[in-house]
């Protein structure tokens, strides 16, 4: 029986150290995960995907807007216009388009510093056309 519990044991060992192993090897291979900081203009961010991040950010604001403002509708046929129901469903409408349409100023700035060549350089000849 001693023999049998010491096979248990080293089977066991084994599986651990496998176990540890593969943990390593999936945690050596892991990518370290690159920030951005939202609020930078510094055109070394990439300010591609904080364009495209505030772009989405604000086209779901707008659809939360359209979705109180149906809300709204709904509301004042079920409960009149004078409902609170309605005021508040209106005010968060209004709030969400507000709010998206701050995104995608903040999206077009952004946008700004992602082109390439922003600042126009004169050129020194009388025919720049080329």
């Amino acid at each position: 029986m001693n023999n049998l519990s010491g096979t248990r044991l080293s089977g066991r060992i084994r599986w651990n150290v496998l176990t540890v192993l593969c943990s390593l090897a999936a945690a050596s291979c892991a990518q370290p995960v690159e920030t951005i900081e939202m609020t930078s203009f510094d055109p070394s961010q990439d300010q591609a995907a904080i364009v495209g991040y505030y772009r989405e950010e604000a086209m779901n604001l707008r659809e939360q807007a359209a979705r109180y403002a149906e809300s709204a509708v709904r509301y004042e046929h079920l409960f009149g216009p004078q409902s609170d129901w309605v005021s508040g469903a209106r005010k968060l409408s209004h709030y969400y388009a507000e709010s998206a349409q701050e995104l995608e100023r903040l999206a077009e700035a952004h946008a700004k510093v992602a082109q390439p060549g922003i600042q126009k350089r004169r050129c020194p000849m009388k025919d720049c056309s080329n």
